[in-house]
């Protein structure tokens, strides 16, 4: 236990200046020292709303020194998660020396972490305040437990809140909007029937619920309202918060979900698992892709917290920054590390971080750091108003964590940022996971604590998700599989459900808000309507809890599936168990059944209508590539959103053009059928001379291939899939291909107008020699175009003057779903071929991203 000794503090901080308070904080402490007093002869709970960077915890911290500590108040202190209970004891440390009234204050820190203390050590007489996670006081205060003597056992908690009836007690709630959770709204009456004059301050920037029963949780709980609010547009006109800009980077990487990862995903609202943090921290190629961002836009993000996951991947993103000039250091820590290990000798101490952190904050000069790289959060001495820029290196299912994190760059001008700060940049890396996952998304309205936002387009990502995985299936199978009408797979609107769950595993303490999405079909709405219609009537009380195993939850659903669905007809997406839990959970917490929503627009993107309209126009293939280019790039046009790419739609498009050639010629679709029948049905060898100028004016009068282009390039018209094996020829089946890369294609079947390859696994690396003095960049383009038999190759980076900072590492960066590792498996003989074939002797390593 800490016991602060504030008179020592005061003569070891003599000389410091008090952080100032803005009008915002200076309003809230004279809003709380009016509604919240000692000693109280009645109960009083208060709701004080703050936006992320918006000061909630230090404001609070303020007003306890200056009227809750010296009244001799018990304190207790409640928060979701370790990160924030130890910002909570950070805080108050740092401001320990203004405490008044006071000598010395016991705080003791409680939760399941090995670093803090447990329930047992509470002592009721000396601890003045408790800083505890929720989850453990839930479990302790009503421990369920007998004695030796065979009476209920009472916990140390329990002791201390009984004990506080003389002295007073204040609970503070962090993420107060999870109050009405089953476990933490019967902690906080449990508490008010023992102290009847408990004072409770909730802190939160999520004080409403959307439902009347949670409303109506949080007025009994905090009966004296919000009693004050701050919002985040009217901070960042004040200059004291920066207007967050967010920053997409697709990583490019493709990650596989099984059913167990997924289960833990999305039924269980885990995190990631170890073994794919480690995967994630350890994928080289990935970590080059992040600093290369840095890099690229260094004068643009400035000051930069990195965000990592693991002590050796802050070490090499520390090391490749270094390399490169930037001034760039590590935070980290190691336990449990074998002597004469390499975990070992990197052993940060408490002294190391420290005098980093120090640097990163005031060093100047050639002492200044503009990058600090940390394990996932800096949860001490990390208020560094100038920071610019935050790097989220991967997804997390945890707001409360990803808001945090992004909370870091949030200060503005008047809040220490600096004059010319006005923006914070968040750059998000994206990885693609192969199904649909519910990661959390930033909600700066919502604050750390805030559930996931529901905005713009998305729910309409999970209809993306469902069409993009059932056309991968078709692409895939090498088959069509259209036997119903394509608008089935359109939803005709989604349920919105929210609900509160207990993420807890091992040491870590965790309760989540989630907002997740039912979609609803033609042909499960009226199920759907029924089922949530008559649930309420059925449900236990059980199914409000956070905590439900899937032990307990299968049996039930499965019992509603046979009484209200058709498993075989109804399970669109293998989500329908999931699905209806969801909604069974929602009633259950809420009281009230989860808002419908009707995609009102779901006709205007029937691509039945669009094949068939297609077919009526009798549409040459040039003039329906403009019709289909003009429909997916429409402003405010949906297309894009759901297919994501050009060729997906196209290819979509297809697929609905073949059901309705064989619904006209009155034939009936099957399971699988064989291939395609040709758009257009010429049987001609031979292309006209307009068609072929067409054909290269739509590629842009370049080699696919290797991007040759201009004077000295002979361009030719090649099949994709040659005449020899079936191919057609036809625009479709064309492309422009300069007579060097024609020559090795030969009549293999590759094409070049996609930028992701379709092969499933890597194959043989040819080393194709240099055309004569072309420019090597076209060399090495066409080398790993045809090595992944797409154009696959975004960028090639290299500098030939020994002071560029691609001369001896050359750089390929390549299109989203083109795995790196297949080219990197053959980098020692590339770079040979380099060296000794193409004449750059200077090059020792390559970097593939």
């Amino acid at each position: 236990m800490p016991t602060v000794n504030v008179e020592q503090l005061r003569e070891e901080r003599l000389g410091y200046l008090q952080r100032s308070l803005f009008q915002h904080q200076i309003d809230a402490i004279a809003k709380l020292r009016n509604v919240i007093n000692f000693p109280s002869a009645q109960y009083r709970g208060a709701l004080l709303v703050l936006p992320t960077g918006a000061g909630k915890t230090y404001t609070t911290v303020r007003w306890l020194n200056d009227y809750v500590f010296p009244k001799g108040v018990k304190v207790v202190w409640l928060a979701h998660t370790f990160h924030l209970l130890d910002q909570a004891l950070e805080t108050i440390w740092e401001n320990a020396q203004y405490i008044q009234g006071r000598s010395t204050l016991n705080i003791r820190l409680i939760s399941s972490h090995p670093s803090h203390e447990k329930v047992p050590s509470i002592d009721s007489a000396s601890d003045d305040m408790v800083i505890m996670s929720t989850q453990t006081a839930i479990r302790h205060f009503n421990l369920n437990a007998t004695d030796a003597q065979g009476n209920a056992a009472i916990s140390n908690f329990r002791k201390l809140v009984d004990y506080s009836k003389g002295s007073g007690l204040l609970l503070v709630l962090d993420e107060a909007h999870h109050a009405p959770a089953y476990g933490c709204r019967n902690l906080l009456t449990g508490i008010r029937e023992l102290v009847p004059n408990l004072q409770i301050l909730g802190l939160t920037a999520t004080p409403t619920y959307t439902d009347e029963t949670r409303r109506g949780w949080l007025k009994r709980i905090f009966d004296q309202g919000v009693i004050y609010q701050a919002k985040q547009p009217d901070l960042i006109a004040a200059n004291i918060l920066a207007r967050p800009k967010f920053i997409p980077m697709p990583t490019g990487r493709d990650y596989e979900v099984n059913d167990e990862l997924y289960n833990r995903l999305m039924r269980e609202h885990k995190d990631l698992p170890e073994y794919i943090i480690e995967r994630l921290a350890t994928d080289q190629v990935r970590n080059d892709y992040i600093v290369n961002e840095y890099l690229t836009h260094k004068e643009e993000y400035g000051k930069t917290i990195l965000f990592a996951d693991r002590w050796f991947q802050c070490v090499y993103l520390k090391e490749k920054l270094l390399q490169r000039g930037v001034k760039a250091d590590a935070v980290y820590s190691h336990i449990d590390a074998d002597p004469g290990s390499a975990e070992a000798r990197n052993r940060r101490t408490t002294d190391d971080n420290k005098r980093i952190l120090e640097q990163f904050k005031y060093g100047k000069g050639a002492e200044a750091l503009d990058v600090l790289i940390n394990v996932r959060m800096l949860t001490e001495g990390t208020d560094v108003p100038t920071v610019k820029t935050v790097f989220v290196t991967r997804q997390t299912t945890s707001s409360i964590l990803l808001t945090q994190m992004i909370g870091r760059a949030l200060r503005g001008k008047l809040a220490g940022g600096g004059s010319d700060k006005s923006e914070a940049n968040i750059v998000l890396f994206i990885d693609n996971w192969k199904r649909g996952i519910i990661w959390a998304r930033p909600n700066l309205e919502g604050g750390e604590e805030g559930e996931i936002a529901v905005r713009g387009y998305y729910p309409l990502e999970y209809i993306s998700i469902r069409l993009i995985e059932e056309l991968s299936r078709q692409i895939n199978s090498g088959k069509v599989i259209e036997v119903v009408p394509f608008s089935t797979m359109m939803p005709v609107g989604w349920c919105q459900t929210q609900i509160v769950v207990d993420c807890s595993e091992g040491n870590n303490d965790d309760i989540e808000a989630f907002t997740e999405f039912v979609m609803v079909y033609e042909h499960t709405k009226p199920k759907f309507d029924r089922f949530i219609e008559g649930i309420p009537k059925i449900l236990s009380d059980e199914w409000s809890k956070e905590n439900l195993s899937e032990d307990w939850i299968t049996p039930q659903v499965d019992i509603w599936i046979t009484e209200y669905f058709d498993l075989e007809d109804d399970n669109i997406g293998n989500t329908l168990t999931l699905d209806i839990t969801r909604v069974a959970r929602h009633v259950a917490q809420n009281q009230t059944r989860p808002t419908y929503y009707p995609f009102e627009e779901r006709d205007n993107y029937d691509l039945d209508k669009v094949a068939s309209s297609v077919l009526d126009q009798k549409l040459d293939d040039f003039e329906q590539d403009d019709l289909l280019e003009n429909l997916f790039s429409r402003p405010g046009s949906l297309w894009k959103t759901f297919y994501r790419t050009l060729d997906r739609f196209k290819t979509a498009l297809f697929g609905a053009k073949q059901r309705e050639l064989r619904r006209r010629k009155g034939e009936k679709g099957t399971k699988e059928a064989g291939t395609l029948p040709p758009t257009v049905p010429p049987r001609k060898r031979e292309l006209t001379g307009p068609e072929k100028a067409r054909i290269k004016h739509r590629d842009g009068n370049k080699c696919l291939a290797c991007g040759g282009h201009g004077r000295g390039v002979k361009l030719e018209i090649d099949h994709i899939s040659p005449v020899i094996i079936g191919g057609l020829t036809d625009t479709e089946n064309s492309q422009t291909l300069c007579s060097v890369c024609n020559r090795q294609k030969a009549i293999n079947e590759m094409n070049f107008r996609y930028n992701e390859t379709t092969l499933t696994s890597a194959r043989d690396l040819t080393l194709l020699p240099r055309n004569g003095s072309e420019d090597v960049k076209r060399s090495i383009t066409r080398l790993v175009n045809f090595f992944y038999c797409c154009q696959a190759v975004c960028k090639v980076v290299i500098h030939e003057r020994s002071s560029g900072s691609c001369y001896s590492l050359w750089r390929i960066e390549l299109y989203p779903g083109n795995e790196p590792e297949w080219l990197l498996a053959h980098k020692e003989a590339l770079v040979k071929h380099i060296r000794e074939d193409f004449g750059y002797s200077h090059v020792t390593d390559l970097q593939v991203s």
